[in-house]
């Protein structure tokens, strides 16, 4: 009986340390945005000639890279004929940011998935206000900030254009992304 307590009490201690590691352990990311989530309003005013800006920026062939953007897209099977298509914009480091000097930033998100022939099938456009305490900030340097949202498209070949913008320095990273939803039913019949 003597010997089941201690191995108790030993994995009681275990567990315990290894739930103190995992709470000290920096976050993998800071997460913004979620799909199918409403989310307030950002509180700072977007003025005419910033809207311009990101406009122009989204509609340009050239790259923009002042923000250093990764992409990744995923789809699971709603039904026969739908899929879900997540996708999380990475900005990596999000030091890069003003948040990173402690103050707020609100950024900006544009992205549109279009087939081969341009025809837009979903669109997307977010404000987001980031702000982190003093405890946080460090973490920047080496944790990136996601946003995630998500798509209802159908089987066929798309490519996703994304577009983010820290507001308060202006500076925007953009990314094209093409991907292929595949038709399951029609695999599934053959």
């Amino acid at each position: 009986m003597t010997i089941v307590r201690c191995s108790f009490i030993v994995l009681l201690a275990l567990a315990v340390a290894h739930s103190a590691a995992a709470q000290a352990q920096p976050v993998d990311a800071f997460r913004i945005g979620a799909p199918n989530i409403v989310k307030p309003a950002p509180t700072t005013p977007a003025d005419p000639a910033s809207q311009r800006q990101l406009e122009d920026a989204f509609l340009s062939t050239q790259a923009r890279t002042d923000l250093s953007l990764s992409v990744t897209v995923n789809f699971r099977q709603l039904n026969r004929a739908e899929y879900l298509v997540p996708i999380s914009i990475r900005i990596a480091p999000g030091s890069e940011l003003v948040a990173g000097r402690g103050r707020t930033s609100r950024l900006d998100f544009l992205a549109a998935v279009a087939d081969s022939n341009g025809i837009t099938f979903a669109d997307l456009r977010d404000a987001v206000e980031l702000t982190l305490g003093p405890a946080s900030i460090a973490d920047l340097a080496t944790t990136p900030i996601v946003y995630d949202a998500a798509f209802t498209l159908l089987p066929g070949r798309y490519t996703l254009k994304v577009l983010a913008r820290d507001q308060t320095t202006g500076r925007i990273g953009t990314s094209n992304v093409t991907f292929t939803i595949p038709n399951l039913e029609k695999q599934r019949a053959q």
